[in-house]
């Protein structure tokens, strides 16, 4: 699962135990200075206890 830094507009994540889905509409954006990995430290969102995964169309 990406980190929040990684996901790019227009991606789609689910859940594949519920079928949560949970779309990117605007990426992530650090201020002038600040390293992703400085902010971004979560490694992905996770929904009933596993990673969401990312939908390949």
């Amino acid at each position: 699962m990406a980190r929040c830094d990684e996901m790019r507009e227009g991606e789609v994540y689910y859940c594949e135990h519920c079928g949560l889905e949970i779309e990117v509409l605007e990426e992530c954006v650090h201020e002038e200075g600040e390293e992703a990995e400085e902010v971004c430290r979560i490694e992905g969102f996770v929904c009933c206890g596993e990673p969401l995964t990312l939908r390949e169309d």
